[in-house]
């Protein structure tokens, strides 16, 4: 069989089970090959009575002392517990809902069982072991490779059909050269899939998996240098650039250095001819708006447009205020829209944009939709850019003839990280806050300690001042009681402060009207407690707002908690931010610890990207990024460098074999990015 075959020709895999298998995104050999084991059973590895962690999967050699006993609970449930002695100790093996098994078992014989085995109550458990006797083995102590489930396929079918394919004549692809692949002591293609899928001894699967992880990250780095030097000249001609110097003169306060040397950087970009592909990052509040202003004027100075995507309304609308404010002397127009607009305004500013007659243009994905059309775009900008899927911000781009590019972000991005998703971009960094500003000062307590907080931000409010209180959950679960929600806190709030406070409560379930009209009282002081999700980590920008409450903190990533707390500490008076968690767990106590020590962004990203991984770091598996199987960038570092220097030596070479691999693995690449959501 054939990488590309479709899975039609195996046995086993009728129309059900093929559907199913498509969902979870398997429809030929090759995605079934590269559907890899999320770990593997090593039932070589035995515990003793004496010393073991409860939480460790460990083999035990017991003599079965009777055929134990089946208690039916209710219904179809059921306890089945069969007594063992355990090296001279007695334990109980517990089967759930296995009536089954019951005769399974024969007296005063030996049995290898396989499990967690725990304390409760006196007792020592081993719940729902694998086992087999003693005197048959069999296959037991073998390696066994464990997959992710997929719903409609049981949990047998894989390695079943995996197995057949590599009893037949199967033909995997491997381009690579053989230059490198001696070079780098790595394993041909097939031997490292069946040493990742039928190991014998795990270092089959140590070097298998460092076969594929090569693969992953040389395709990763050539992608990025392809894109790199895919850079066009523009055709963006932007020629006067002496009433940028006056227009910075007119505002209402003084750029930063960091601000400085983005314009700096900017200017350069445009100056060169080529295609501006630039990524302003840095903190929340550190001024990253007014880049885009400035950008935006420039643009328009010159007779171009200027397109701003952001991620939601609320901060299209945010935005929209922000660029009027800052551009209201200079006779540049600017327009919002967002798919709430009302369809006959839509179509007036639609004309408009059309007619050459708005030069700033601020809106959602509503600005790729067909119906737009641009007079003369000159640049596309895009806020939070991970939140954007690839085929959306390269639709915008094409609204016009070669564009400059600028991506803004406040999302703090791990190094390695930001090699994947901007390898091809230019990088600026805003590293200090506008002058003025104080700290934030964080704290983390319990629960206990809320009536001591609210009491705090009562005080806060009795000076004028505003604050936020955040919750995961927008109404109560009854899995996750303890996590706190908006619905229920809203009125815990309303009820332990003076009813002279006046509450607002933002979620995103409320109607576009009804979320700008709260977010308008807030802005304009009409609401000094505003009870939210994270929904505000975007958007709200209120220099009175002094406090911020986070409830069930362990819930958010670090970077998100990060983003939240930029919301405050926005004007000259000190803030502050309460993370409150009743976790216990020390990987949550040391996610805070993290918050609370740290205010630098970036450290606090490669602190967030350790802990959760590439995968779930944007809140989803693999969200945002090249569709990774293996390869962990944040341990990978050395990896995805050695490949980078490998990557550039391919580009460089004129020898047929490399020149064939670089073509097959760009092919693949782009199809593989195509596709990719962010949102």
């Amino acid at each position: 069989m054939k990488w590309e075959d479709s899975l039609d020709k195996i046995k086993g895999v009728g129309p059900k089970r093929r559907e199913a298998l498509a969902t979870a995104g398997i429809k030929t050999v090759g995605n079934l090959l590269s559907y890899y084991p999320r770990k593997y059973l090593d039932r070589s590895v035995f515990g003793s009575p004496e010393l073991f962690c409860e939480d460790q999967e460990i083999s035990l050699k017991a003599i079965v002392l009777d055929k134990g006993r089946l208690n039916r609970i209710r219904g179809n449930l059921s306890i089945y517990t069969v007594p063992l002695l355990w090296e001279e100790k007695k334990l109980s093996a517990v089967f759930f809902n296995q009536p089954y098994l019951k005769n399974t078992f024969q007296e005063n014989h030996d049995y290898y069982f396989y499990g967690k085995v725990k304390k409760a109550y006196g007792e020592i458990k081993i719940t729902n072991p694998q086992f087999v006797i003693a005197s048959n083995p069999g296959k037991f102590f073998e390696l066994t490779p464990v997959y992710r489930k997929i719903q409609g396929v049981p949990s047998s079918v894989i390695p079943k059909i995996l197995s057949q394919l590599f009893a037949s004549d199967l033909e995997i692809p491997d381009s690579m050269p053989e230059e490198i692949r001696l070079s780098e002591k790595l394993m041909d293609m097939k031997s490292a899939l069946k040493g990742i899928h039928f190991p014998q001894k795990a270092e089959d699967v140590i070097r298998g998996t460092e076969r594929l992880k090569f693969n992953e990250a040389l395709k990763i780095n050539m992608g990025i240098i392809a894109s790199a030097r895919d850079k066009s000249y523009s055709d963006i001609a932007i020629n006067l650039f002496s009433g940028l110097k006056a227009f910075i003169s007119s505002l209402p306060y003084d750029l930063t250095n960091s601000q400085e040397s983005v314009i700096g950087d900017m200017v350069a970009d445009l100056k060169s001819g080529q295609v501006m592909n630039r990524l302003v990052q840095g903190d929340v509040g550190s001024g990253k708006t007014v880049i885009a202003v400035i950008a935006a004027c420039l643009m328009a100075q010159n007779g171009y447009q200027t397109a701003y995507m952001a991620p939601t309304e609320i901060l299209a609308q945010q935005h929209g205020r922000s660029f009027r404010e800052l551009l209201r002397n200079t006779g540049i127009t600017v327009e919002v829209v967002t798919g709430s607009l009302k369809a006959k305004e839509k179509r007036e500013i639609l004309d408009r944009v059309a007619k050459g007659e708005v030069s700033v243009i601020i809106g959602t994905h509503a600005l790729i939709q067909q119906a737009v059309d641009y007079y003369n775009l000159g640049l596309v900008i895009t806020d939070e850019q991970h939140r954007f899927g690839v085929k959306q911000r390269s639709q915008l781009s094409l609204k016009g003839k070669k564009p400059h590019t600028m991506v803004m972000s406040a999302t703090p991005i791990p190094r390695t990280l930001a090699l994947i998703l901007y390898g091809d971009l230019s990088v600026s960094y805003i590293d200090e806050l506008p002058k003025g500003r104080k700290p934030i000062k964080t704290y983390c307590y319990n629960e206990a300690s809320l009536h001591k907080i609210l009491g705090f931000i009562e005080a806060e409010m009795s000076k004028g001042r505003q604050t936020f209180v955040i919750c995961p959950f927008i109404e109560a679960s009854e899995e996750l009681e303890a996590v706190r929600d908006t619905e229920s806190v809203y009125l815990e709030v309303q009820q332990k402060i003076e009813s002279k406070y006046r509450l607002g409560c933002l979620h995103g379930r409320l109607k576009s009207d009804d979320k700008e009209s709260i977010i308008k009282a807030f802005n304009q002081g009409e609401i000094d407690c505003l009870v939210a999700t994270s929904i505000i980590e975007v958007g709200i920008d209120v220099p009175n707002v002094s406090t911020m409450v986070i409830l069930s903190a362990e819930r958010f990533g670090l970077s998100q908690l990060h983003q939240l707390r930029g919301r405050v500490g926005r004007g000259s008076h000190q803030s502050f931010c309460f993370l409150v968690t009743n976790s216990k767990s020390e990987e949550t106590i040391a996610r805070m610890k993290v918050i609370v020590n740290n205010r630098n962004g970036r450290k606090i990203a490669d602190e967030d990207f350790k802990l959760r991984g590439p995968g779930d770091y944007f809140g989803f598996k693999q969200h945002g990024l090249p569709k990774l199987g293996l390869l962990n960038p944040s341990e990978e570092l050395a990896l995805i460098k050695r490949t980078k220097e490998i990557a550039a030596i391919i580009f460089e070479s004129n020898n047929l074999e490399m020149m064939t691999f670089r073509n097959d693995v760009l092919k693949s690449f782009y199809i593989d990015i195509a596709d990719i959501s962010f949102n």
